[in-house]
């Protein structure tokens, strides 16, 4: 996308947020949402009462949610504890900048560990200004996963440990102290605009490494059992070795996993905001990490698991980091926080 194009496209994106959020001002009316009170608290929740909320199927699935993200998470950390260096992904960006994808996959494993973490306070206290103090973890990790694409791969900096706690501090801190329904509106805008961004990057880091790497293809090698024996004469090439070893074929268009992640993770956010008095958002809420996190432990397997086939090499492209385009990628993500707001809004007059 050329520059002038970009700076077109954040003039009418701009416009349309301004619009937007005009529009939304208009719905003050539509914000006059009865509130339920916890499951097992009895304290305020951050939804209105709905018939059949303690129903088996709800705790079922959080429960069922919170088991495969400790899962997902505990596959993740094993896999990135010891790679072999030739099994090594490297992040790099359009100056040549390389930058292993190790500490990027950790990050996702830190992200299943929070979220299944999330999920647990979900069902013990409900969703609510307590729940909170676990649920902005989830958020951080986002921010970080999201920092680290646009520092090519890396959370390394000397300033950046400081605006993540910033960012905690305040976001928390409007969640706790504002009244509802601000306080859920407040959690729950800047959550969508993290999710829409996720998907917006890791949608530009599937384009970016296939444009750049196109289909050259990748061993798969079963890293757990290296020193598999292979029958045949001692003298054969190094690619029939590697083809004795290898468990299957794999592209790097495996990004597309992460893409694939990040969608079902929103759909799930998006349901349940636009549907909030119905009872089977929340099941799909629930039940969307279940999705989400294997695909993105599947994405971690593949990263530590593969080996290039030469001339491929193991690169994932990570996106241009240039401040007009990060501008887009940044109001775009809020427009479509905004309008899934409005859609809301919509949808709770229809059903008011």
């Amino acid at each position: 996308m050329s520059r002038g194009i970009t700076i077109i496209a954040i003039i009418a994106v701009s416009i349309s947020l301004g619009i937007l959020i005009l529009s939304l001002a208009g719905d003050k009316d539509g914000l006059n949402i009865p509130q339920d009170n916890g499951t097992h608290t009895g304290f305020p929740a951050w939804h209105p009462p709905l018939e059949g909320y303690n129903d088996e199927s709800l705790g079922a699935t959080i429960i069922f949610s919170v088991i495969v993200l400790a899962i997902c998470a505990y596959f993740t950390f094993k896999w990135t504890s010891q790679v072999p260096e030739e099994f090594k992904t490297t992040f790099i960006d359009k100056n040549i900048n390389k930058t292993s994808t190790i500490e990027f996959d950790r990050l996702i494993a830190w992200y299943a560990t929070f979220t299944s973490l999330t999920g647990l306070t979900f069902f013990t206290l409900d969703v609510g200004k307590m729940w909170v103090t676990t649920g902005v973890l989830h958020n951080a990790i986002e921010v970080m996963i999201l920092y680290a694409v646009h520092q090519g791969g890396s959370v390394k900096s000397s300033s950046f440990p400081a605006w993540i706690i910033i960012y905690v501090l305040i976001t928390t801190a409007l969640s706790l102290y504002l009244s509802w329904p601000a306080d859920a509106l407040w959690f729950k805008m800047q959550g969508l605009v993290l999710d829409y961004t996720l998907v917006i990057q890791f949608s530009r880091i599937f384009f970016g490494t296939c444009k750049g790497i196109g289909d050259e293809s990748h061993r798969l090698f079963d890293v757990e059992n290296p020193d598999r024996t292979t029958s045949g004469d001692s003298n054969r090439s190094e690619n029939d070795d590697v083809r004795d070893k290898s468990v299957g074929y794999f592209l790097p268009r495996y990004t597309l996993l992460l893409v694939f992640a990040a969608f079902a993770h929103i759909f799930g956010n998006v349901i349940v905001t636009i549907w909030s008095f119905e009872i089977v958002s929340y099941i799909l809420f629930a039940f969307s990490s279940c999705v989400s996190f294997p695909l993105y432990t599947y994405f971690v397997y593949l990263d530590t698991h593969t080996v290039a086939m030469r001339p491929a090499q193991k690169y994932i492209v990570v996106p241009d980091s240039d401040k007009l385009k990060v501008t887009l990628v940044v109001l775009s993500a809020i427009f479509l926080s905004f309008l899934t707001a409005k859609i809301s809004v919509v949808s709770q007059d229809h059903n008011n």
